[in-house]
């Protein structure tokens, strides 16, 4: 059997991200587990040895960095797990087989101590419990954990039952092989006999002696519970002390303290509690001889350690099958194959993007999964059990690709079909990628903000290569309204849409008609902005004597301060007035326009105006039926006559 010390335990963490949110499968988490194997060995390599790998155990999964029982089914990010993997050197069985060798003997069945001690005195209705199993021998104490039927690690302290003959050595200066005999008669006698080394006679209490190894006793019991927890992370449930050093007086009251148990949940176990077994000698009847029984017991029942020969991409190796579980995982991973080529491919990154605010995912390609053989067929399941002299051919696998489209892949954009001066075309709408012009055939580039433009009439004129920059051009200028300001635009062309006015920016859609007409100028006058009614009113009014009708505009137009037509051009910052009928009144100046007069006969004289025969000024307004009157006298007159005058 090799000794437990032989073993070595490693915790190792790994972490798997994804670039979106995956359904964790049994694959990802063996994959996972499988990296936490492959960290350990890789950084062991370093050292020069090999190592056969005897095992492993998860502590614990995450899933986006919450500790989790279970991956599998779930939806995450990332998954995570920590193992406790335990490995054999290489170099431990080589030198075993080669002292074998020596003596001329082959050895029938290799197995591990703590393993036989376990299989011995641990039966398999307890191995769910978690149990600490302590072989504590004369230079080294060994450790093994059980948990849910199976060993899930080991350990080794330096400290066993010759620290404690040591100590009675120094003690009562003895030397090592008296120190022994009196550690044994310990709990056998009151009083000990015993000759230091000057050769003299001397007695001593037992349980005097026992009270001055009590400090190493509790250091003994220390070291093994801190050993244990660092292994486990949380108290066993029970202690099963065996070896020899475990019946040092007090130690399994000391390891109870230590651990944090009751002295109900630690004891020894001795073979008598070993079933199946029948001792003719009986002289097997301590906790010494646990483990040499369960070597005897693994031995008889073929379950040691055993090598299988087998082949792996044409190259031989000897692997270790523990407990005769080794598989095709098992044995790929052994081989090492797996620590430069992978199991499983990484999926290719993911592109998104943004199109018009709206995002958009570009997902790569899954990959291939690594093809394996065994003995020239495909293997089923990575579990499978292999057997002497098989053949594994392993292929990596080929990571997928990098998520990769064009822009017109992405969109699967369609012309717009319109109409332009009675001919048919099509437009495709521009775009634009992070605020840069781009086309159908341009890749898309990893969060990029895409914009397709919406077309305008500008567009259309570029596609049938109409130079807008020199030939062409419009201007917007700025007229107030009554206060209100608006904005019109001037062109040295005319532009419609579906037969109404339109402006180079105007957005055109599906079977939209242009006419463009390039020399006919597009400007405004005042009749284009304001509306004008077409009935005019009509005011009659009695000039001294005579009928005279007056035409009145709906409304009065004034453009800067002064009268305006409605037929002229508006000019760049107009302030344009605009008064209705029912705004105004006709003043008494406007009849000048229908009536002839002559300022020249007035000369010298002085004029008099009467409305209904009421004194009136230029700026009297009139009604229908109003009676004007004008009265002209010399100044040294004192009464004035009537004035008669034509009509225009």
């Amino acid at each position: 059997a090799v000794a437990g010390r032989n073993l070595l335990t490693f915790k190792s963490k790994t972490i798997s991200e994804f670039d979106r949110e995956e359904e964790i499968t049994r694959e990802m988490v063996k994959n996972l587990e499988l990296q936490a194997i492959d960290n350990i060995i890789s950084g062991q390599e370093e050292s020069g040895l090999e190592f056969y790998c005897a095992g492993y155990s998860p502590v614990y999964y995450e899933l986006n960095g919450n500790r989790i029982s279970e991956l599998i089914g779930h939806r995450g990010k990332s998954i995570a797990c920590e193992l406790i993997v335990t490995f054999l050197p290489r170099v431990v069985l080589n030198s075993m087989f080669a002292v074998l060798e020596q003596a001329g003997l082959t050895p029938v069945s290799v197995t591990l101590e703590p393993i036989a001690a376990l299989y011995a005195i641990v039966p398999p209705e307890i191995r769910n419990l978690n149990i600490l199993l302590v072989d504590i021998g004369a230079g080294t104490s060994d450790l093994a954990l059980t948990k849910d039927g199976y060993i899930y690690g080991y350990g080794m302290v330096p400290e066993a039952g010759d620290e404690i003959t040591e100590a009675i050595s120094q003690i009562l200066l003895v030397d090592f092989n008296a120190a022994e005999t009196i550690k044994r008669s310990l709990d056998k006698k009151d009083v000990l006999d015993y000759e230091d080394i000057w050769g003299k006679k001397h007695k001593i209490n037992s349980q005097n002696l026992i009270e001055k190894l009590s400090p190493r006793i509790k250091k003994l019991a220390e070291a093994i519970a801190r050993t244990a927890l660092e292994l486990g992370e949380a108290p066993p449930q029970a202690v099963i002390g065996v070896g020899g050093g475990s019946l040092t007086p007090h130690l399994i009251k000391e390891l109870a303290v230590s651990f944090g148990l009751s002295q109900e949940q630690v004891g020894l176990r001795l073979p008598q509690a070993i079933k199946n077994i029948k001792d003719r000698t009986q002289r097997l009847t301590g906790p010494e001889a646990v483990t040499p029984i369960g070597i005897a017991l693994i031995a008889a029942n073929s379950l040691g350690l055993y090598f299988i020969e087998l082949e792996v991409n044409h190259r031989k190796f000897r692997i270790l099958d523990f407990q005769q579980k080794k598989d095709v995982l098992g044995a790929l991973t052994v081989s090492g194959v797996l620590r430069k080529k992978r199991l499983y491919p990484r999926p290719g990154m993911a592109i998104t993007c943004s199109v018009n605010g709206e995002l958009k995912i570009i997902k790569g390609t899954l990959g291939k999964a690594a093809r394996i053989l065994r003995n020239g067929n495909p293997v089923g399941e990575l579990s499978e059990k292999i057997e002497n002299g098989d053949r594994l051919e392993f292929e990596e696998a080929r990571d997928g690709e990098n998520a990769a489209k064009s822009i017109g892949e992405l969109l699967n954009l369609q012309p717009i079909k319109i109409i332009f001066n009675q001919e048919a075309v099509e437009i495709l709408p521009a775009l634009l990628m992070n605020e840069r012009p781009a086309s159908l055939d341009s890749g898309v580039i990893d969060r990029a903000d895409i914009r397709i433009l919406p077309l305008k009439i500008k567009d259309a004129l570029r596609h049938k290569a109409i130079n807008l920059e020199n030939r062409f051009s419009e201007r917007q200028i700025l007229v107030n309204i009554n206060g209100s300001p608006t904005i019109l635009t001037q062109a040295n062309f005319t532009l419609s849409l579906n037969g109404k006015e339109a402006h180079l920016n105007t957005e055109i859609k599906q079977n939209d008609n242009i006419e463009f007409l390039p020399e006919k100028p597009t400007s405004y006058k005042i009749k284009d902005i304001i509306d004008i009614p077409e009935t005019v009113e009509k005011v009659h009014i009695n000039v001294s004597g005579k009928n005279i009708e007056i035409t009145v505009e709906p409304v009065q137009i004034f453009m800067n301060g002064r009268p305006a037509r409605p037929d002229e051009f508006l000019l760049d910052g107009a302030d344009i007035r605009v008064y209705h009928l029912k705004e105004r009144a006709v003043i008494l100046s406007e009849i000048f326009r229908y009536i002839d007069f002559d300022p020249r006969d007035t000369l010298g004289k002085r004029m008099k105006i009467l409305v209904n025969d009421t004194p009136a000024g230029f700026t009297t307004p009139l009604v229908d039926g109003s009676k004007v009157r004008f009265l002209f006298e010399d100044r040294n007159e004192e009464e004035a006559k009537d004035r008669k005058f034509g009509t225009n």
